[in-house]
Formats: C-alpha cells, sequence, structure tokens
C-alpha cells in the first residue's frame, strides 16, 4: 500500500497524468491516513499492557518513541495536505508543499522493528578501522590531487571551449579544484570545470584512475561485510533450530537414567518416589 502510494504521486507529478491520477492520489491518500491513524490509536491504546507503559505517564513515554513520532508527523502531515488540497486554494497548497516530504517517512514505518539500520550498523560497525583507513587515504588523494591540478591550471592562459561551443569554467580558486577533485574521484565527471593544460591533464588522469581503483574500496568492504554477517545470521539461526530439540532430548536422557532404580543418580527429587509409610 506504501508503495503503491508512493508510485501514484510520483506519476501525478508529471503534467500529462496529473489530471488523470489526482483523483485517485487523493483517494489512496485517504486510505493511508485512515490506516496509518487507527495502527496509531491502537498502538497507543494497547501499549498500557506493559507495565512501564500504564497510566498517562506510560503513554506520554510510548508516544515519545521515535517510531510514534513518525506515525503523529505522517498522519499531521497527511490531515493538513488533503485539507489545502480540498480548499483549492492554489497558493497555500504551493506553500506547504514541502509537507508531502513528510509522507515520504512511510518508507521509514515498512521497517518497524529496525531490522535493516541494525544490520547496517553492524556492519559498518565491525569494519570501522578498514572504512577509517580508506577514506583517510581518500581524503589525502582528494586533497593532494586537487592541489597540484590547482597550481597547474590557476595560471593557463587563454580562452577553453567545450565540445557544445561555451567557455569551459577556469580554476579560479582551491574550492574549485577540491569541487573538481570530488566529482573526478567518485568517476562521476559532470564537465563543468575540465583542466586545459597537458600537465592538468595527466594528473587528472592519475586522479580518475585512483578514483576508480581506490574509491571503490569501501563499497567492497561493505558487501563482504553484509555477505558475512547474513552468513552468520543464517548459522546462528540454524543453531538456534537445533538447540532445543538437543536440549529435550538430553533433559529426557537424564530423567530416563535418574529414574532407573540401579542408576547412581542423586537426583534431589528421588526420595519423593519412595512410598510413605501408610498410618
Amino acid at each position: 500500500m506504501v508503495i503503491l502510494c508512493l508510485v501514484l504521486s510520483v506519476l501525478a507529478s508529471i503534467q500529462e497524468f496529473q489530471k488523470m491520477l489526482s483523483c485517485y492520489v487523493m483517494y489512496t491518500e485517504i486510505v493511508m491516513l485512515l490506516w496509518i491513524a487507527s495502527e496509531f490509536m491502537l498502538r497507543l491504546w494497547a501499549s498500557g499492557c506493559r507495565s512501564r507503559y500504564q497510566g498517562l505517564r506510560g503513554r506520554m513515554r510510548f508516544f515519545k518513541r521515535p517510531l510514534c513520532i513518525i506515525d503523529f508527523i505522517l498522519v499531521a502531515a497527511s490531515i493538513t495536505t488533503l485539507a489545502i488540497g480540498g480548499t483549492q486554494d492554489m497558493f497555500a497548497t504551493s506553500s506547504l508543499r514541502g509537507l508531502r516530504f513528510f509522507q515520504i517517512l512511510r518508507m521509514v514505518r515498512m521497517d518497524r522493528r529496525g531490522g535493516t539500520w541494525k544490520l547496517l550498523g553492524s556492519v559498518v560497525w565491525a569494519h570501522r578501522q578498514e572504512l577509517i583507513t580508506t577514506l583517510y587515504i581518500g581524503l589525502l588523494g582528494l586533497i593532494f590531487s586537487s592541489f597540484l591540478v590547482y597550481l597547474v591550471e590557476k595560471d593557463a592562459l587563454g580562452q577553453a571551449f567545450g565540445k557544445d561551443g561555451g567557455p569551459i569554467k577556469r580554476f579560479s580558486s582551491f574550492a574549485d579544484a577540491l569541487w573538481w577533485g570530488v566529482v573526478t574521484l567518485c568517476t562521476v565527471g559532470y564537465g563543468d570545470i575540465v583542466p586545459t593544460t597537458w600537465a592538468g591533464k595527466l594528473i587528472a588522469s592519475f586522479s580518475a584512475i585512483l578514483g576508480i581503483s581506490f574509491f571503490a574500496l569501501p563499497a567492497g568492504i561493505l558487501g563482504s561485510g553484509f555477505a558475512l554477517k547474513v552468513q552468520q545470521q543464517q548459522r546462528q539461526k540454524h543453531l538456534n533450530r537445533r538447540r532445543i530439540p538437543a536440549a529435550m532430548l538430553i533433559q529426557s536422557l537424564w530423567r530416563c537414567y535418574a529414574a532407573d532404580e540401579h542408576s547412581m543418580s542423586v537426583a534431589t527429587w528421588k526420595i519423593h518416589l519412595v512410598p510413605l509409610p501408610s498410618p
């Protein structure tokens, strides 16, 4: 339902589909509002089953949880958006169009247990040393390459033109060089500012190779960390699935051994097996 509402909202922002889908988007928004509001009220009411959330103070403690705050923001933003949209006040709708940003938080509600964020946090924390090292070396490479290009290109003479015939922006400051370094090392290459001298092009080539070979390391570290973490979770789940039957088997064998009259067991409950003398 959340994904359907998001897709309809995106399609409704296109001018060709706006008139056709505006009605469906409104109905979907109303259904989502009723769903989230009823779920929020039920959770708030049912939270009293736990001792820490009983009473007014307990309800307020439950209300301060991050997911409850997100639900409340979603309900308030949806009510405001629907109310303003129904009045047909275009100025008010344009001024409060930013409220639709809060409706993106519906995607966060799809993982209420936070398993995705916990998995990501555990992987990053487990490989924090490797990530810090790669980021540090990458930052050094960014600064040095940007500084070298700035030294070479800042005094370049002449006017350079791009393929479209427009002038190419010069390296007028070190900030422009840093922007060029970020774009180059991340292999984006917007092309708004490029070196024009042969020395600058040579440095840019080495920087691009450095970005491809070194800046991809964090992705590989996180990918391998995710694979190892998922494998560890599967192994732990399999172990937990086998632990309960194994414990029941051990308990049954011990009880059979302890209940045997020829066993050497000194179990405390064996004294209760002796019949009491009749009065």
